[in-house]
């Protein structure tokens, strides 16, 4: 990850300049892949790019194939929607499929007919060098038929699960935006975005896969008629067996996809875990959380691994059957077969491997249908959800209301459906228990351009208002009626990558005029005014390099940018200084928003003088409402005579203009997602090669060539003489047949087990290093420039392909090797010497074709790799934000930014097809030529005898497939050493925490540690627990200061408060003393002890932490209190239910054992910050950082709050940082930051003496703005 985007535009990784465009309509083009040829041209000489792929052509892309398949979707299920969208392409894949299947049927009676040029009782009997020509050319013309026209089917049918997989993002994408997320337990982002990584790509192979599977019994019927037209009555034992087969193939592929069901279950469970540690990782950090939600992560993964490893062991129990079956049918064959003898043996053998090549591979297939079979439930079942209640609109324009609730009964009941195909009845994670959920039932009408408030405490019911109105509620009775177009600013800010003007015109077209409104009215000048590139400034996700005020401005400036009728504000000067809140208040909503139905979401009545109808909510129901002084009791003269004109220049003369200088930390810091160029690293081979057990390995493929080798060998000098009767030769067969193949099928079991076990292994060892550098990686070096979606890629898709389609491979083509090298050492030790120069020409031409191929194909399957992540983190970005974006956008532009996303993912994929077949159809040709010429050698200049070179000339039939079958099997171990690289580098070079090692500051030398170390007398420095003496501290290195000489000394039971405009840096104060922050001057003691001393892990742990954003996680409510289980559970109760934590609506019922959401989902914002500020007390530290403990809570709570804080912390030293200032009055002093300086640092009350006092000017705007 080392190239930073262009902080212009992010999206330049999707620019597509002077790209040729796929064509499917030029059939020569396509069957002859002619069109790769440019590509080869380019990647030979250096390493492919994006900008030389070919582009999707319009047929093919995600728009086309989605508007297709939705026509017939909406009449019925999903299977039969794709079919009917797809029909005739699916059918002429069919077609071909059959066609292909046919061909390579009839390679038996080629096979009899050849034997007729080698095989004769006298030389005289020997067929004429014409009519061999004419045979060769018959082979030969069949031969390069086959090899064009199976990548030409498989292509297409490559192109059919392209096609499909466009229609089913889009649909997934528009189902998602129609879906209530909140009200499930099931459909969580890390759920999705499995299902769009693994179902979707699973379920777009299901025609492919049942077409294999249907026509499995038509090419039954014609091997038997084949074999019966080469074998008569002979023919019946190899048939009973070849059925004996198909039965247990199929009984195998039905318990297999059972058990990758429960797989699929197992994987969505951890892509949650994922998901939730990814999303909270500074949270996660600060309370010293990464061994928990690590092993959290292995837990979940190892009961994913428990059902590999029965697929694994399912899969080496097939192989083991099958193989003493083949061998129980050949002795059959030997025992009961009328005439016996070598001629008839290898035409009964190549029938049989006929009939094999289908069965052996049938439980596979049957595997793999059944996967694509269950991935196409799941995407069913989730587009069969229940979606949003649609949105009520006024036809009459005339009509005097804005939104109208007649008797509306809304509840938070769970939305999810899941059918027994999806999900086990006994599964693991229980359903949210959904009786007695929490409702509301309210009767109200707003008029148009009213400015309405609804108060209410944490859990009242004012957010399942709001979100009844945008139908995310499940509707019991009565309706909402809405008379306008909405704009939604809602509680938690969404902070999109991009840059600050992305954000805020998020895909409406830019006017700018309005835009310089918006920032002006939403006290965003000044912060744009201190960033070093402007609104260019590209943001991180969830805006981490911004204060969580700047976060809350943007999200709201968004929400009035947009333009629209009625606004819906949930909270959004919640965590806002007063100033800036009552700016605000007075200039954007109040202001310009005037003429707008404006619906305000609040805990409390600050700045609601001029409401012109406020709703007290309490328990989901109007409790009480009217204008603001009757709600408060006062008169009328009395309420307007708090509103004095604030002076807006206060700022300017209290708080200096930041320079721009000091903001270079909130540049541009997402970094370009890496990508290696040229041969797969040497280092990531070793790793990888130490991985599978060294050495053991390819001793294991030495052990198993030599012993195929050896066995084949015997068998040849045994079966292959001359001379010998056929009663002698069924004699031989009964004897050396069962001695011959045992070794090999218990060699290929043994093979199979090693890698697949070892393949375990390695991928539990992959996910865990990845797992433990995510949750050690730096926080401000590595979370603040990446997009999660990138991660979720490489933790679903890439680990995928680590678990078992590596092993896998990797023992496939172990085999296929060794089954291609073993007629090529017959050629050598049978066939007439004449042939070793066409041997040696052949291999020199492939190998060179071969170099070029894998040299482009690495690179094009970096790309396409890497092309996948623009389109889960576009959609995850569009989930978090999920209600802005489906109020108020337009369903069509929120596509069209994802089907350029898709779109060049799809076609990346054609690219990536196109080059495997392409060489699989010119490597394919050019094996058939040197195979016909083989043939005609042979034919001239005869080998050792009939029966070996017969033997030979037979077994090189099946080069041609097995050199293309291995060349597959490494391109694909290429593919999947990619997906190793990338999950490599996020295991080994990605900046870490050293959590265990003593931390080293500018200051820490060894005499400072010496000095603090020395016993201190003085008993006034002994009560300081936290020193800080002219500490600066910085992002990263290079990087700006953000705090400057902070010389800070905190006594024990100190109460210290922490004050500034929004951006001063208050919460980088706890960032800085927990070490996320690096030190460059200065020194800090803890506990008058130098930090020197501590390691990262012990220095957290010396603080109780309150923070911004709560972190909440799936599970319950006591794993939540209590994640290191170090309480009783009685402990637990008494503090939960002293502090009001059980009182809390989503926790009456079942009190501890309350089931939790996904990141908290099913809780409301203050029931989060109460739940932290209970674990905070359970931990009972000596010094205790609050950010903002009382920002989303009502008034009454916050009283609640500080009564808990006197009452559990009246020990403790703590600092506080708070935009209401009321929350820090009684602190023993006040701090004023400015700028990432220490402006005032003194007693409140002295403060509030001095006149000149920036502390008083603020407590004096307080009295401006608040009315009570």
């Amino acid at each position: 990850m080392s190239k930073i985007l262009n902080p212009k535009d992010q999206t330049s990784l999707l620019e597509i300049e002077n790209q040729v465009e796929f064509s499917q309509k030029n059939c020569a083009q396509v069957f002859f892949f002619t069109w790769v040829y440019r590509l080869l041209g380019i990647g030979k000489n250096k390493p492919l790019v994006q900008s030389d792929l070919v582009i999707i052509d319009q047929d093919s892309n995600m728009g086309t194939s989605h508007s297709k398949f939705v026509t017939a979707f909406r009449k019925q299920d999903l299977k039969r929607s794709l079919y009917q969208s797809f029909k005739w392409l699916i059918l002429f894949c069919a077609l071909f499929y059959v066609i292909v299947s046919g061909l390579q049927l009839c390679s038996p009676i080629i096979t009899k007919e050849s034997q007729k040029y080698f095989m004769y009782a006298e030389p005289e009997d020997k067929p004429s060098l014409q009519s061999m020509l004419y045979f060769a050319a018959i082979q030969l013309i069949y031969m390069i038929t086959l090899s064009l026209i199976k990548p030409y089917q498989l292509f297409y049918s490559s192109l059919l699960s392209v096609k499909q997989q466009g229609a089913l993002q889009q649909e997934i994408l528009i189902k998602t935006l129609k879906f209530p997320i909140s009200r499930s337990k099931h459909y969580s982002t890390g759920e999705l975005i499995n299902m769009m990584q693994v179902d979707i790509n699973q379920a777009s192979n299901y025609f492919y896969n049942a077409i294999i599977i249907f026509t499995v019994p038509l090419q039954m019927i014609c091997a038997f008629v084949v074999i019966f037209i080469t074998l008569g009555n002979q023919a019946i034992v190899p048939a009973v067996g070849a059925i004996i087969q198909a039965i247990i193939g199929l009984i195998f592929g039905y318990l297999y996809g059972i058990v990758q069901k429960r797989y699929m279950i197992a994987k969505d469970n951890r892509m949650k875990a994922v998901d939730e540690a990814l999303i909270y990782a500074k949270q996660v950090k600060l309370n010293t959380f990464e061994d928990f939600f690590e092993q959290r992560i292995k837990n979940y993964r190892e009961k994913e691994l428990k059902q590999l490893k029965t697929q694994v062991l399912m899969m080496i129990f097939i192989q083991l059957i099958q193989g003493f079956v083949g061998i129980l049918t050949w002795e059959c064959v030997f025992l009961f077969a009328d005439d016996i003898n070598f001629a008839t043996m290898s035409i009964m053998m190549q029938n049989y491997s006929s009939i094999v090549n289908i069965l052996s591979n049938l439980p596979l297939q049957f595997k793999n249908f059944q996967m694509s079979r269950n991935s196409m439930a799941r995407l069913d079942n989730y587009f069969e959800q229940k979606e949003c209640n649609v949105i009520e609109r006024q036809s009459e324009s005339n009509s005097s209301f804005a939104i109208k609730i007649n008797k509306g009964v809304y509840s938070w009941k769970s939305n999810d459906q899941m059918n027994q195909d999806v999900i086990e009845i006994k599964e693991e994670n229980e359903k949210i228990n959904d009786n007695n959920v929490f409702n509301i039932d309210i009767d109200v009408e707003i008029k148009k351009g009213q400015f309405v408030a609804f108060v209410g405490n944490s859990a009242s019911g004012k957010s399942t208002i709001l979100r009844s109105i945008l139908g995310e509620t499940d509707k019991q009775s009565g309706n909402i009626i809405v008379n306008g177009t909405v704009s939604v600013a809602t509680q938690e800010p969404w902070i999109i990558s991009g840059s600050i003007k992305k954000n805020i015109t998020f895909m409406n077209s830019f006017d700018a005029l309005r835009y310089k409104q918006v920032l002006k009215i939403c006290g965003l000048e000044r912060d744009i005014a201190s960033f070093k590139n402007g609104d260019d400034t590209i943001l991180g996700e969830k805006g981490d390099n911004l204060s969580g005020g700047q976060q809350k401005r943007i999200n709201l400036a968004r929400a009035i940018y947009n333009n629209a009728d009625i606004y819906l504000l949930d909270d959004p000067t919640s965590a806002l200084d007063i100033k800036v809140k009552y700016q605000i208040h007075q200039q954007c909503i109040q202001g310009y928003l005037k003429n707008k139905t404006r619906i305000l979401f609040t805990n409390s009545l600050s700045n609601l003088q001029e409401c012109d109808m406020i709703y007290i909510v309490e328990n989901g129901k109007i409790a009480k409402q009217g204008r603001f002084a009757q709600i408060v009791g006062v008169s009328e003269n009395q309420e307007f005579s708090q509103k004095e004109i604030v002076d807006f220049q206060f700022e300017d003369k209290h708080y200096k203009q930041e320079n721009p200088e000091n903001q270079d930390v909130r540049q541009s810091l997402i970094q370009k997602e890496d990508q290696e160029k040229g041969d797969i690293s040497s280092s990531v081979v070793k790793q990888v090669f130490d991985y599978m057990g060294k050495y053991v390995a390819p001793m294991c493929n030495i052990i198993y060539f030599v012993t195929v080798l050896g066995c084949q060998l015997v068998g040849n000098k045994f079966m292959a003489q001359e001379g010998i009767t056929d009663q002698e030769f069924r004699h031989l067969g009964l004897i050396y047949y069962p001695l011959i193949q045992s070794p090999v099928i218990i060699a290929i079991v043994l093979l199979s087990t090693y890698y697949l076990i070892m393949g375990l292994s390695t991928s539990r060892k992959i996910h865990n290093s990845v797992i433990y550098s995510l949750v050690n990686a730096s926080y401000t070096k590595f979370y603040n420039t990446i997009l999660i979606g990138r991660l979720m890629n490489r933790l679903s898709k890439d680990i995928y392909n680590i678990d078992l389609l590596f092993p896998n491979e990797i023992q496939n083509l172990t085999i296929q090797i060794t089954t291609l090298l073993l007629p090529l050492f017959a050629c050598f030790l049978y066939l007439n010497i004449v042939a070793l120069p066409l041997l040696i020409i052949f291999f020199i031409i492939l190998i060179y074709l071969t170099v070029i191929y894998y040299r482009c194909l690495r690179e094009i399957t970096r790309i396409e790799a890497v092309s996948k992540s623009p389109v889960f983190s576009f959609f995850q970005q569009i989930v978090r934000g999920i209600t802005y974006v489906r109020t108020c956008l337009p369903l069509e532009k929120v596509v069209i930014q994802q089907q350029r996303n898709v779109d060049l993912d799809l076609g990346n994929q054609i690219n990536l097809y196109g080059f495997q077949y392409w060489y699989q159809s010119l490597a394919g040709s050019i094996t058939n030529c040197f195979q016909a010429l083989l043939f005609i050698i042979c034919f001239i200049f005869p080998g050792k005898t009939q029966q070996m070179t017969i033997l030979v000339l037979n077994q090189m039939q099946t080069v041609s497939q097995l050199l293309l079958n291995s060349s597959i099997s490494y391109g694909n171990i290429q593919m999947y050493l990619i997906s190793f690289e990338r999950c490599l580098h996020l295991a080994n070079k990605i900046e870490q925490e050293e959590r265990n090692i003593s931390l080293v500051t500018p200051s820490g030398n060894e005499m400072d540690i010496s000095e603090v170390k020395k016993p201190n007398n003085n008993k006034e420095d002994n009560n300081v627990i936290l020193q800080l003496e002219n500490c600066t501290f910085q992002y990263r290195p290079n990087s700006k200061c953000v705090l400057q000489q902070l010389t800070i000394d905190l006594h024990r039971k100190e109460k210290i408060g922490v004050v500034g405009r929004t951006g001063a840096g208050k919460s980088s104060i706890i960032l800085a003393l927990t070490s996320i922050l690096e030190q460059t001057e200065g020194s800090v003691e803890i506990e008058s002890k130098n930090i020197n001393l501590y390691s990262i892990n012990e220095l957290r742990q010396k603080f109780g932490i309150i923070p911004q954003d709560p972190l909440i996680f799936m599970g319950n409510l006591k794993q939540n209190l209590d994640p290191l289980n170090k309480f009783e559970e009685s402990h637990i109760q008494e503090i939960a239910k002293q502090c009001g934590l059980l009182e809390m609506q989503s926790f009456k019922q079942q009190g501890l054992y309350s089931e939790i959401a996904l990141q908290g989902s099913n809780l409301s914002l203050g029931e989060k910050q109460l739940l932290n500020i209970v674990r905070c007390i359970l931990e009972n530290k000596n010094i205790v950082l609050v950010d903002e403990a009382t920002s989303n809570i009502d008034s009454e709570t916050e009283e609640h709050v500080k009564q808990l804080f006197q009452k559990y912390f009246q020990n403790v030293a703590m600092i506080s940082i708070a935009h209401k200032v009321t929350t820090i009055m009684n602190s023993d002093r006040i701090m004023v930051l400015n700028d990432g300086q220490i402006t005032e640092f003194d007693n409140p009350q002295k403060l509030l003496a001095d006149p000149n006092s920036e502390f008083k000017q603020i407590i004096d705007l307080i009295k401006h703005s608040e009315a009570l």
